[in-house]
């Protein structure tokens, strides 16, 4: 195997060693008297990768998503027959919050590193023949460049509580919690963690048959 070669496939290999990856670990709990009928219309209030996320998601699980702040905006303090008011009149039958309750930041890890070279030279050989026996000896000279490129692996674990309540008596029919964990050579991004975080979510809303179909 040349220098090239032996440098592709080192490349190849610290590449699949950190690859990136995003898991959402989490545990919802729903109230024991569940609404009549699913919840159709969940107003979220939320970090807005995950309000986005989440409104993205939403088709697949038969709910409608919309920010919360696109109904009643922060603009001023509002009392809460007029939130309820608001809400009513949007037809949102759902209040999803999410809180994020910690987070580690990007955390960097030095992971190896990548060692590719080029070779290029001439050589030059004699052989002799002597009964069957052959003897040879040569010469060979040239030049190696190379390089080495260090490699990080790089995290970032972000802890989050929610709930969802009906707005117009305010008791919460689910309330959870989990862990979102990121990582890898290339850093998957507050989108990417935030689509896997609202996956996880709206499974769990499901499962309970608290939205869409438990079937679906």
């Amino acid at each position: 195997m040349n220098s090239r070669t032996l440098g592709a496939a080192t490349v190849a290999a610290c590449a699949a060693m950190l690859a990136g990856c995003v898991t959402t670990s989490m545990q919802g709990h729903a109230d024991l008297d569940r609404p009549a009928r699913p919840v159709e219309h969940i107003a979220v209030v939320a970090p807005p990768a995950l309000i986005a996320a989440l409104a993205a998601e939403s088709p697949k699980h038969g709910v409608m998503v919309e920010d919360g702040n696109a109904i009643v905006p922060p603009t001023r303090p509002y009392k809460d027959a007029e939130i309820r008011q608001l809400l009513t009149a949007r037809g949102v039958d759902g209040v999803l919050v999410v809180s994020v309750t910690g987070d580690t930041g990007v955390q960097q890890q030095y992971a190896g590193t990548i060692f590719s070279a080029n070779y290029s030279g001439t050589s030059s050989a004699n052989a002799i023949v002597t009964g069957n026996m052959i003897s040879a000896s040569g010469t060979s000279s040239g030049t190696m460049h190379g390089m080495s490129t260090p490699l990080y692996r790089y995290s970032r674990t972000v802890a989050f509580q929610t709930h969802l309540s009906d707005p117009k008596s305010g008791r919460n029919l689910w309330v959870g919690g989990g862990q979102t964990r990121a990582g890898g050579a290339l850093f998957m991004g507050d989108a990417t963690s935030a689509r896997d975080a609202a996956s996880a979510i709206l499974n769990d809303l499901q499962e309970k048959s608290l939205i869409g179909s438990s079937g679906a």
